[in-house]
């Protein structure tokens, strides 16, 4: 389930085109040439988070914006991917030797691109929003949801018991 109120993803749709794109671009011509894995994850997945992303912008709001949530499918695959770009990530923010070559890229990223410049720290966070909002459907969180809409509707508690009994 999605929030009905698109705001959540509408200030991170830069992450698809401009960001996971480029890191896309950038494994993919290294595995053309050196196959270091300098990038740490296939170009492949990178472009399957990125089209994650831009799907999930894409659905569409019917102007009841915050009233309602929005039944969303978004395919298991996809949301590994997303999580897989956001280990990488999380990895450059910690300063992993293994990750210069991603911290270098997003950082000439972060300055080229966007004014005022983004950094990492920040792809990281905004990414870190997508997932959180994504895995908001799991388990405990799925059930907690579910007994706050049942007493919003006045159809009982959360224990199962009738009001008033």
């Amino acid at each position: 389930m999605l929030p009905g109120r698109p705001d959540w993803i509408r200030d991170v749709v830069y992450l698809d085109g401009r960001v996971l794109d480029y890191l896309a671009a950038a494994a993919a011509a290294n595995a053309r040439w050196d196959d270091d894995n300098r990038h740490l994850l296939p170009a492949g997945t990178y472009r399957i988070a990125a089209q994650a992303i831009t799907d999930l912008a894409a659905v569409p709001d019917d102007g009841r914006a915050g009233r309602m949530l929005l039944l969303y499918a978004l395919p298991a695959w996809k949301l590994e991917a997303l999580w897989d770009v956001l280990l990488v990530l999380r990895r450059t923010v910690a300063g992993d030797p293994d990750t210069d070559a991603v911290r270098e890229l997003l950082e000439d990223l972060g300055n080229e691109l966007f004014t005022p410049p983004r950094t990492v720290r920040r792809f990281t966070a905004d990414l870190e929003r997508v997932v959180a909002v994504l895995t908001l459907d799991q388990g405990p969180c799925r059930s907690c949801s579910g007994s706050r809409l049942r007493r919003r509707r006045g159809a009982g508690r959360a224990d199962g018991r009738e009001r008033g009994r």
